[in-house]
This record gives C-alpha cells, structure tokens and sequence, in this order.
C-alpha cells in the first residue's frame, strides 16, 4: 500500500510540473493560476458507500489534479458479508463553466487507484469470499456532475458514479 501511494504522490508531481510547462520544458514566462481544492464526498451505490476526502492544485480554473483517500464499505449479499477497505486515488477533474461569473459548472471526474481489504466478517462456513482481509482492488470511477457556487470556492455539487462494476450518485461539498 506504501508503494501504491508513493506512486500516485510522485504522479501527481509530476503532473503538476507538466501543468506549469508548456509540453516538456518548464518556463518562467507562462503564468497559471494555480490554487489548492478540497472536497468531502460521500458516494452511495449499490452494496456500497465511500466517503472520501480530496486535495488538489486546480490548474487555470478549469482542470484540476490530486489525490482522493477514503473509506469504503461494501455489502455482498452472496455470502452475507460486510467488507471494509481504505482507498488511495488519483483524480483528474475538468469544468465546463456555465456564464462569465462561472457560479454554476458542469464537471467530470476521472479516477483510478487502489483499495485495500482491512476487515471483513465472513463466517467460516463460506467458501467463496468476495474479498479476503489483506485483498488490494484496483480503483476506476467516472463522476460526472453539477457544481454550484455558493461563496467564493465554497461549492456542493452532485452527481452520478460510473465505477469498474457499479453505479450509484455522489453528493459532495468543496472549498
């Protein structure tokens, strides 16, 4: 898990290089508008809820790049099971600006990471688990979604979740 995290911290940076250059090489002359975005989510879907914080650099007011950690329970109902898994991922997110005072926005989120199997309560008679404690899962997720304004950066936005297997809606606030 360390090296899954290291790995998506060092992307990141990288990432935010690229952003300030203008393709390969990183220039004085080129300014961005470049300022930290946080957000609290909570996403139910089916058989499971996540609850995720993120941090971000948002990158001339339109795309922004970070890392999402959370926490995820997952229900499977094959066995009857509860599961419970700590996540790491990196996000890209991209705005469409509704008006020149850009209140309200459509966005998209992109996200791909890991998860990973902390506790699970199966009874010992069940033979096919879903998941294992120790398990590590591979995270993809597209959220797109509708974003208001509210004070400043202060914003709630709300939308559906297209993840690697399931759906459901997200509803989140930002600053």
């Amino acid at each position: 898990m360390k090296r899954i995290i290291g790995f998506l911290f060092c992307s990141f940076l990288m990432l935010s290089a690229y952003a300030q250059s203008d393709g390969g090489e990183i220039t004085a002359g080129k300014k961005y508008d470049l300022r930290p975005e946080f957000t609290a989510r909570t996403t139910a879907q089916f058989f499971q809820s996540d609850y995720t914080v993120s941090g971000g650099v948002n990158v001339n007011n339109k795309n922004t790049y970070g890392l999402m950690l959370g926490y995820k329970e997952i229900y499977d109902d094959a066995t009857p099971a509860d599961i419970y898994a700590i996540t790491s991922s990196f996000y890209y997110r991209h705005y469409f600006h509704l008006g020149k005072r850009k209140v309200c926005a459509f966005y998209v989120d992109a996200n791909v990471g890991a998860c990973w199997v902390y506790k699970t309560n199966y009874r010992p008679e069940d033979d096919h688990p879903l998941y294992e404690t120790g398990d590590c899962g591979l995270i993809l997720s597209l959220e797109p979604g509708f974003r208001v304004r509210l004070y400043k950066n202060l914003h709630i936005f709300l939308g559906p979740t297209v993840s690697a297997g399931n759906f459901g809606l997200h509803f989140g606030i930002g600053f």
